[in-house]
């Protein structure tokens, strides 16, 4: 049930707009108005973080402007931390915290809200997102150590004392990291055969087991074997206990450490066994996506689907996602081979490249639940799918 009644929120009438552009009523009421409220508050969240990480390293412009080669120069701040850097201009800049003038960016009209008073309506508004703010909190706490080049993003946020963060982050009492597990499971539940015949999952790179846990409860007993695999083994333990947790006593439930970036194969992944490769939060950040969807592509049976959920970015509307600001600090999610079509940046995909990408791997029949490129037009800040694509069958 909707917990948000019209008269508390200011963006209740675009919230309307948005769920009324969802055709599929299961879709649509994945994205309630607690969802989406939730959602914008974050996303305010994010430019008040923005503005305190410039701030906190000397690198808000003034009235005669800023670059971020000028503030690479006089900061003395390493090529690498560019990327961030750049984020966090354009990310003020779409709000109109900031104003552009070609490369320079200038005070703007606007000013962000209190980082503290947000980060307080946001654990207000849903509990189980407060982590978010925790994370965010810690990006201006070390903002300096990063953009002085003295310690890496990893390092900083994926330190061993973080790691309670990172389990409550990628859980699905965080709703604004559930709606992709949610989405997900939807799209997973739509490939079951309607006969009941046999149903098996490969799941990579699936963290926590938050994924697992959605899809194997509202799967039920329609599958008949899914595999869990995490490469990072701190995750692992906590995945596979949730994965075998959440399924049914039927489901043959597996676990495995599996490196997507190498072949599948050569760690236990035999070609042509299942009936869809499930991946949540986790293609995007793969030095090399066309090897893993290739590596995907041959793990499935004839007519076996791949579905992958993530934020995925609007084609026409080129804006940053407040998202991104976490991961934009990560040398993993930075670091990955670009193309002109199927990739033209780091980080989370289009609807088009994702197309592109899986019709280069012979896949067919792609689709993104829900269609968020015609939701974009109206609501620029939807950036939820789950996009599948089918191998040829018999």
């Amino acid at each position: 049930m909707d917990n948000l009644e019209p008269e508390q929120h200011p963006k209740v009438g675009e919230f309307t707009r948005l769920r009324a552009a969802i055709a599929d009523e299961p879709v649509r009421e994945l994205f309630p108005f607690r969802f989406l409220a939730v959602n914008e508050t974050f996303g305010r969240l994010v430019d008040a973080t923005a503005y305190q990480i410039l701030s906190a390293v000397g690198a808000l412009p003034t009235n005669s402007g800023m670059s971020v080669q000028q503030a690479k120069k006089d900061l003395g701040i390493p090529w690498r931390r560019t990327i961030p850097l750049k984020f966090l201009y354009e990310k003020l800049s779409d709000s109109g915290i900031l104003e552009r003038e070609g490369i320079r960016y200038y005070p703007g009209d606007a000013r962000p809200a209190e980082f503290e008073a947000v980060a307080a309506e946001l654990a207000a508004r849903e509990p189980g997102t407060a982590v978010a703010a925790e994370i965010l909190r810690t990006l201006v706490d070390e903002a300096k150590t990063f953009f002085a080049g003295d310690a890496t993003g990893d390092e900083i946020l994926f330190a061993p004392q973080k790691l309670p963060l990172w389990l409550r982050y990628f859980s699905n009492d965080n709703l604004l990291y559930a709606i992709n597990n949610k989405v997900g499971a939807e799209a997973l539940s739509r490939l079951v055969p309607a006969d009941g015949g046999p149903f098996e999952i490969l799941e990579i790179g699936g963290g926590c087991g938050s994924a697992a846990d959605l899809a194997l409860r509202k799967l039920g007993s329609s599958v008949t074997r899914y595999r869990f695999t995490e490469v990072a083994e701190t995750f692992a333990r906590h995945g596979e206990k949730a994965a075998r947790a959440a399924a049914s006593p039927s489901t043959k439930v597996e676990s495995a450490r599996v490196d997507m970036t190498t072949p599948w194969e050569a760690q236990g992944i035999e070609p042509g066994t299942f009936d869809a490769v499930y991946s949540v939060n986790c293609f995007h950040v793969a030095p090399d996506l066309d090897f893993v969807i290739a590596e995907a592509a041959k793990a499935l049976r004839p007519g076996g689907a791949i579905v992958v959920s993530e934020c995925v970015r609007p084609t026409k509307l080129a804006r940053p996602i407040h998202a991104e600001i976490i991961f934009d600090f990560l040398d993993s999610f930075t670091d990955v081979i670009t193309d002109p079509v199927k990739r033209p940046t780091h980080g989370f995909l289009t609807p088009t490249a994702w197309r592109a990408t899986f019709e280069a791997a012979g896949l067919g029949d792609v689709t993104v639940l829900p269609d968020v490129d015609t939701i974009a037009e109206d609501y620029p800040d939807f950036v939820v799918g789950a996009v599948t694509a089918r191998a040829e069958g018999i």
